[in-house]
């Protein structure tokens, strides 16, 4: 759910629960008996409240918005502004929830929102427009039913309140939106998350199984139904300790434990590690006292989270499997065509097939190791239980989960979706070296998607290039971006280098040119590497700014000009430039602003994906005005006399000068003296794809032609 609220609890998140506590909960489950029972959905969180002094609905995404009373109309539009879908999507619906309150009478007002917007509400945006991994059929602003609060303006925290706060607000809202919902108008309907009735599992075979999987795990650990998930992690910690630093006496055990513990629930609940004075590492070393022990001690707290991962998965996956029977009758209130949530679980079933599918034919080992995990979970269990062949009938249910109520605590089953989800995001994000396996066009509106969740930073897209010169389909790729990002936010951004062949003009040449292309004057940046980091960071401040590089995939994982990207920030941390990947390095790029590059957006531009500036100067070398035109989209006299000028002395300059490479009688005293004509030759051929440099030689002519035509829109045969 993320946003203010945080992270909601999976039942093995709760250190405090007993394995006697989770076996009930089960059981409760299995029987339809859990309490509070709503969906969990997949769509953009959003707190929102309203002002009863100003009489306008306030919106909030993080605590300095709760501190300031929330974000306005405006100000929300503006924040989200320029990113298509993904804005249309938050303006509207919060447009309909303005509309729903407007309807409230004065005393609910001030009963549901306080006396200075002080008591916010938990909801989420579901946007058939805007789908992230679920697709919904339906424009819904749903309030949820846990997570709200008042907050305390000065900290912009929640104050403690009453038992039941939450529900107890839900109730009343939901009434006041029943009845103004007959005189609303727009496409989102505006409601209150429904409390369902949870269907009882038509026999006991899946609560028989996942409590004998749950007694297996208790007794690897040697603990019972009274004992808590901690004193079943605190064993194994125990046991770790005594094998890797047997020297260790009971308080330095007690100390790696008390550290590793408040560490891993601080980070779980959003906090970061909560270690407290006296349990940094160096104090630990110091106060355990043995000097030869330290590299031990500071490895083992280092690694920490791979130990939690180790002894919570054998728990996670017992209910990981109980969670994906209890959906299986569970339908997404939020699809509502006739067949709809059935063709939705064939829609991911089949997404999540391929992302396997093409993640196991990379043969890349390491994508595989990470997604090990996540395929056991969508596995058969054979009657010996052994792991079998993954199943994708485990993707159970289109709701992606179940929130409910257990012990004054709100908890979630989230089946099949989580492994799923974590697949389609190696395989549409890639992860730590690992490329992006997706079609580009799967990836564009989720990267912005993302961004646009960073609190607090402003979204700027850079174009970088050569443009040796801009063509119709740089400019489309430009105008497309500003389509994404917002016309104020996107930069181009080119040098003043000046090296024949592929590089004969200079930045004012080039910038007259992308003018007359209809790009402005104040987005054409100079740089002397347009994919330098160091230049490019000290044109936007990375703890405010989110820049987004707009460059092809194929540049991103080959292109050499890109192992240069890097260098520091201006407080001297690392600003990493990487193609986006997994959600453990969005959340890394969320908490310390690390400057990002993504896949160019996905564009449905004519010749744009093919077309080479090798091949582009070629024509225009030889164009006359009315091809000029129809290649460049314009005509400018001055600009074709010094395209022309430039471009065909550069052309029988290169030419001359490959021939005579080609059959070894390049003199070294020529207009070009110390050009390597072998390597342009081999970029030449590589550029307009021919066999050969004596093709390329022979067939110049038909090869011109052929790029007219082709980016006149003609196919070419």
């Amino acid at each position: 759910m993320g946003g203010v609220f945080g992270h909601m609890s999976h039942i093995y998140d709760n250190p405090g629960m007993t394995f006697g506590q989770i076996k009930d909960i089960m059981t409760k489950a299995s029987s339809g008996q859990l309490e509070n029972v709503t969906e969990k959905t997949d769509g953009q969180n959003l707190f929102v409240s309203y002002n009863v002094q100003d009489g306008s609905v306030r919106a909030a995404r993080n605590k300095t918005n709760l501190k300031s009373g929330g974000m306005d109309a405006d100000a929300l539009a503006a924040k989200f502004g320029g990113r298509g879908a993904l804005t249309d999507a938050f303006v509207n619906a919060f447009k309909a929830f303005e509309i729903a309150v407007n309807q409230f009478s004065d005393e609910e007002k001030l009963e549901l929102f306080g006396p200075d917007t002080n008591i916010f509400y938990n909801a989420e945006i579901m946007d058939p427009a805007n789908a992230n991994v679920i697709n919904y059929d339906t424009k819904t602003f749903l309030i949820h039913r846990a997570g709200h609060a008042e907050f305390d303006r000065e900290t912009g925290k929640p104050v403690s309140g009453e038992e039941g706060f939450s529900e107890k607000k839900a109730v009343v809202l939901q009434s006041a939106l029943e009845k103004a919902q007959d005189s609303m108008e727009g496409d989102f309907k505006v409601q209150v998350n429904a409390i369902r009735q949870l269907e009882a599992l038509g026999d006991d075979a899946a609560l028989s199984q996942a409590l004998k999987g749950m007694d297996q795990v208790m007794s690897s650990a040697g603990v019972g139904d009274d004992d808590t998930i901690a004193d079943y992690i605190i064993k194994q910690w125990r046991d770790v300790i005594a094998k890797e630093i047997p020297e260790l006496d009971e308080d330095g055990q007690q100390l790696i434990i008390k550290r590793v513990m408040s560490d891993y629930y601080g980070a779980l609940e959003g906090d970061g590690p909560l270690k407290s004075r006296g349990l940094e590492t160096r104090q630990i070393v110091k106060t355990i006292d043995q000097p030869e022990l330290k590299e031990k001690v500071v490895s083992l707290i280092k690694s920490y989270p791979q130990y939690f991962k180790k002894f919570i998965f054998p728990l996670e996956s017992v209910i990981h499997r109980f969670s994906i029977e209890i959906l299986r009758a569970v339908q997404s209130a939020y699809i509502i065509a006739a067949g709809g949530n059935e063709k939705e679980v064939a829609r991911l079933q089949a997404l999540v097939g391929k992302a396997i599918d093409t993640i196991q034919g990379s043969g890349n080992e390491e994508a595989m190791e990470i997604i090990k995990a996540q395929l056991e979970k969508l596995s058969k269990i054979e009657d010996d239980g052994s792991i079998g062949d993954v199943d994708l009938s485990m993707i159970s249910s289109a709701a992606e989960g179940i929130v409910f109520d257990y012990d004054g605590h709100t908890y979630k089953f989230t089946g099949g979706f989580a492994p799923a989800n974590q697949i389609l995001g190696l395989f549409k994000y890639g992860r730590k070296g690992i490329p992006a396996m997706a079609a580009e066009e799967d990836l564009t509106e989720e990267i912005l998607t993302f961004l646009t969740e960073q609190e607090g930073k402003k979204l700027v897209a850079i174009y970088p290039g050569r443009f040796q010169p801009m063509g119709q389909h740089h400019a489309a790729t430009y105008e497309a971006l500003t389509q994404k990002f917002g016309a104020d936010n996107v930069y181009v951004a080119t040098s003043n280098v000046v090296k024949p062949p592929k590089s004969p003009l200079n930045f004012d040449q080039k910038k007259d040119i992308m003018i007359k292309h209809g790009i402005p004057a104040d987005k054409i940046v100079q740089t002397k590497n347009p994919y330098q980091a160091q230049e490019l960071l000290s044109k936007f401040e990375p703890s405010n700014t989110a820049v987004v590089f707009a460059v092809g995939k194929k540049d991103m994982l080959e292109s050499p000009r890109f192992s240069n990207l890097g260098g520091t920030r201006k407080d001297g941390k690392p600003a990493y430039f990487r193609q986006f990947s997994a959600d453990e390095d969005l959340a890394g790029f969320a908490e310390h602003g690390y400057v990002a590059v993504a896949p160019h957006v996905s564009l449905d531009v004519p010749g744009g994906g093919e077309m080479s500036g090798t091949s582009l100067r070629q024509v225009l070398a030889q164009a006359d005005p009315e091809i000029f035109q129809k290649v460049m989209g314009f005509f400018d006299q001055e600009i074709y006399d010094m395209l022309q000028n430039s471009l065909q002395e550069m052309s029988a300059m290169a030419s001359g000068n490959v021939q005579g490479g080609m059959i070894g009688t390049g003199s070294k005293k020529g207009p070009w003296h110390g050009f390597d004509a072998a390597a342009f030759n081999k970029r030449q051929k590589k550029d307009a794809k021919l066999r050969g440099a004596k093709e390329f030689i022979g067939e110049e002519e038909e090869i011109v032609n052929e790029v007219v035509d082709y980016l006149l829109g003609i196919t070419v045969g």
